[in-house]
Formats: C-alpha cells, sequence, structure tokens
C-alpha cells in the first residue's frame, strides 16, 4: 500500500504535478537477492504504458506495473540546502 504524506501533497499541488515512482533496481549475486528503493520524482513517466496511474489524496501517482508487493510505503519529502525531493518511506531492502 502506498500513501502520501502531507508535505508531499502540498509539494505535488503546489508545483502542480503528478508523481511518478521508478522501477525499482534489483540487484543479485550467488547467495543473496536485494532490491533497492526506487527513485520518486514529480511528472509524468516517460513511457506511460509500462506504469498504473493510481489517484492518491487527489495526487495522481504513476506506479510501476511489475511494482513489488511490498509492505505499507510513504512516499514523503526530504530537504537538503533548501531543494526538496521526493523518497519513499518505509521501503525494506528484500
Amino acid at each position: 500500500m502506498i500513501s502520501l504524506s502531507e508535505d508531499a501533497i502540498a509539494y505535488a499541488n503546489e508545483k502542480r504535478s503528478p508523481i511518478h515512482i521508478g522501477l525499482p533496481y534489483k540487484v543479485s549475486g550467488c547467495c543473496f537477492d536485494l532490491t533497492e528503493s526506487p527513485s520518486v520524482v514529480l511528472g509524468e513517466p516517460s513511457s506511460p504504458g509500462d506504469y498504473q496511474r493510481q489517484t492518491i489524496n487527489g495526487v495522481t501517482v504513476f506506479v510501476p506495473r511489475e511494482f513489488p508487493e511490498h509492505d505499507p510505503i510513504v512516499i514523503k519529502t526530504r530537504s537538503l540546502l533548501g531543494f526538496r525531493q521526493l523518497v519513499i518511506d518505509g521501503w525494506k531492502l528484500v
């Protein structure tokens, strides 16, 4: 389940832009598999056919069709030196 924090909703509404989640990168080794946390950015994906369009708290969110089942995650903002970016909170490396 994906949810948005209040600051992420305000950020997307301020920019008047949808959010899209990148496809998680999977690393495989001889004795492990690891799925890194995907990127989250404003805007529509370059290939919208690979995504499901969802509306979460009034914000359009594009989620990859092959998005792995996961514990609840929250999209929120992080600020560094005055620049804001969207991040996923609650992603577990599996």
